[in-house]
């Protein structure tokens, strides 16, 4: 078989492969979320928690509430954008409920393998994307508390890094839960294809030697 046929077939159907979260730190944990994250329904005081959401190939532009990398610590810095229809991206929510309304004020962050694309912070960014970018099965609520409130209305920050693969965030929470969206990129199919291709020829060649 020719290496230009072996590579198109390799690609043809090569999986979509995974954007991780290879790190976690301060008050930040990633855990598993109940059927049910609505308000007062997944809370701590100690804990901003976080979970992947889904993977999936964007049928038209998702609008971001923020894409800009740099730190954010009032609304006027807000920068959103577009991430075009087609786009392969994965979802990860990180939430912050405090347990019986307790002010709580906690700082964390979380490290990706792949890039933040930008961020969702907003109470109808969040409502109107649950649909396709959160977690089948996982009930969201829709509570007007839920999103980031940023200086000067609250003490809410964060910051997207310079390489755009970690995300530092703080959080002050009472009545109402804060959450926050992230939406990462997904390594190319063709790039799995090509370690296809080099284990294949790898392979090929012990074989050659065999004989």
């Amino acid at each position: 078989m020719r290496l230009g046929v072996v590579v198109a077939v390799i690609a043809m159907f090569a999986p979509l492969a995974s954007a991780d979260i290879i790190e976690v730190g301060g008050a930040a944990v990633v855990a598993e979320p109940p059927a049910n994250i609505a308000l007062n329904q997944w809370e701590s005081d100690t804990e901003i928690r976080g979970f992947f959401e889904r993977q999936t190939v964007l049928f038209s532009d998702l609008a971001l509430d923020h894409v800009n990398t740099g730190l954010v610590d009032h609304e006027s810095l807000v920068v959103p954008g577009l991430v075009s229809a087609g786009t392969a991206v994965q979802s990860y929510l990180f939430h912050a409920d405090s347990v019986a309304g307790f002010d709580a004020l906690l700082s964390g962050y979380v490290v990706f393998d792949q890039p933040i694309l930008g961020v969702l912070i907003t109470t109808a960014s969040m409502n109107g994307t649950d649909d396709f970018l959160g977690r089948p099965g996982v009930t969201y609520g829709n509570s007007p508390g839920r999103r980031l409130e940023l200086p000067p209305g609250s003490l809410d920050t964060f910051e997207i890094s310079g390489d755009r693969t970690r995300l530092d965030f703080t959080l002050k929470f009472a009545a109402a839960y804060d959450e926050i969206r992230i939406v990462t990129a997904v390594p190319e199919p063709g790039s799995l294809a090509l370690l296809s291709l080099v284990g294949f020829a790898g392979l090929r060649r012990r074989r050659e030697a065999r004989r």
